[in-house]
């Protein structure tokens, strides 16, 4: 019981927040309500960009040990960031008819997989295979493109998940707050969720456009520069 009364335990709290934002966002799909179904998701992406740097900063895992943070956040991440946003995907159509069920299945089991990978690749500085990044596809809707380059953004996205290709890590760790390059997706995606929460599809495309940009040049060119030595692997985490 002490472990559930210490103020620090507000911050796992947090994190399983985004576990019902994500659940109320399903239920608003499914009732039709496509907009705030929208709303609720990107509040699973502000759960998911602010919990593991408060929990790191008051040091959870020293004074309640008994939780694992990391295991809530994964099944929140996998849950909150891939299967629903997937859903969405779907039934907003986003992607080509007939495309939306294969693709769901194909994320959320990439998904599942990268995340069992996760300690390791926080300890080697460097992912094999691209980061399941799939909460990014959901930029397409924002910006209204037609369902074919949804449908093949992400199945390319499914596919590079899964190759043996080395990527650098840092600049798609949403806890990852320092200057430069490693934190623009990180700054970019908070610049651009104030206006989306409020304005959804009616925010300026320029919001976006720098969003998917950054995630189209990380999972293509970041491996060839990895590679060559122009990129480090490693993780430089700052609070």
């Amino acid at each position: 019981m002490k472990t559930y009364l210490q103020w620090r335990f507000l911050i796992h709290l947090w994190t399983l927040a985004g576990l019902a934002f994500a659940a109320i966002a399903a239920e608003r799909l499914f009732a039709g309500d496509i907009d705030a179904a929208a709303r609720w998701l990107l509040l699973v992406l502000v759960v998911d960009h602010t919990d593991g740097t408060l929990a790191r900063s008051f040091d959870l895992r020293r004074h309640i040990p008994r939780i694992s943070g990391e295991t809530i956040d994964l099944i929140t991440d996998a849950i909150g960031l891939t299967f629903v946003p997937m859903l969405f995907c779907w039934r907003a159509d986003v992607f080509l008819p007939g495309w939306g069920g294969a693709l769901v299945v194909a994320a959320s089991m990439t998904c599942s997989l990268k995340y069992s990978m996760k300690g390791r690749v926080l300890e080697e500085g460097v992912s094999f295979g691209a980061p399941p990044a799939f909460f990014s596809v959901l930029l397409f809707w924002f910006l209204g493109l037609p369902p074919v380059w949804a449908t093949l953004y992400t199945g390319a996205l499914v596919v590079l998940c899964w190759l043996p290709l080395r990527y650098p890590i840092s600049s798609l760790v949403t806890t990852h707050w320092k200057p430069g390059f490693e934190s623009l997706t990180n700054y970019a995606s908070f610049i651009a969720m104030a206006p989306a929460l409020v304005f959804l599809r009616e925010t300026p495309a320029a919001f976006f456009w720098p969003l998917l940009a950054l995630m189209i040049f990380h999972l293509f060119a970041t491996p060839v520069l990895l590679a060559a030595g122009v990129l480090k692997p490693g993780f430089r985490r700052t609070y």
